[in-house]
């Protein structure tokens, strides 16, 4: 059965050598993403999270994740859970909807204790916010990058390579990604010259 990963489908690819069965097309894909995420250090697809975090004694409350928000689906406080019309969030955050006329009795507690400056108290891991981050959309460019990686795993002469392994296609998974995310490069000079125009570096920003 034909196999599409987070970025490619198996179609994309025409140097697969003759025999190569689609278990191998897809251990070859899912390498190559894996590679690729690993050297950008985030991912350009819909990921899940589930995050503890210190409470700030604010309304707002920075998420610390690679890339931006993009769905909120719980927020609690020390295990209660807060309704999802008290709440809203942006790229990097979230926040509390005080404007929202929440009526619970255990909202307003918090609002008349806290104040509306304190939705988030000081604490160790006191607040849990689950949602997806990364992006809805994926990038052309990211589709080349993966690309070249499995093109370079069907054939190890077709690229230039500048780490001390002769290939990606040698290595193997886990020293490859290893690598990858220690140097912020795939060691092939093709894909790294397209990750080099396109990286972004989104600033992680924590609880004070």
């Amino acid at each position: 059965m034909p196999y599409t990963g987070f970025y490619i489908s198996d179609s994309d690819i025409t140097t697969w050598p003759s025999g190569t069965t689609e278990a191998e097309k897809q251990a070859a894909i899912e390498r190559a993403e894996a590679i690729a995420e690993a050297a950008l250090k985030t991912k350009y697809r819909p990921v899940a999270f589930d995050v503890r975090i210190n409470g700030n004694d604010k309304n707002r409350l920075f998420v610390p994740l690679p890339a931006p928000i993009l769905t909120v689906s719980e927020v609690s406080l020390n295990g209660y859970v807060f309704d999802s019309s008290d709440y809203t969030f942006d790229n990097n955050s979230v926040f509390i909807n005080v404007g929202s006329g929440a009526t619970d009795v255990e909202t307003r507690y918090l609002l008349d204790n806290f104040d509306l400056n304190a939705m988030f108290p000081r604490g160790f891991n006191n607040v849990r916010i689950k949602g997806t981050y990364g992006s809805t959309a994926v990038p052309a460019w990211i589709v080349e990058v993966v690309k070249i990686l499995v093109n370079d795993i069907n054939d190890p002469t077709a690229y230039t390579h500048y780490f001390a392994f002769e290939s990606i296609g040698g290595y193997s998974y886990s020293m490859a990604a290893e690598l990858a995310s220690a140097k912020g490069l795939t060691g092939i000079k093709e894909a790294d010259d397209i990750i080099k125009l396109f990286r972004r570096k989104k600033g992680i920003v924590m609880a004070p």
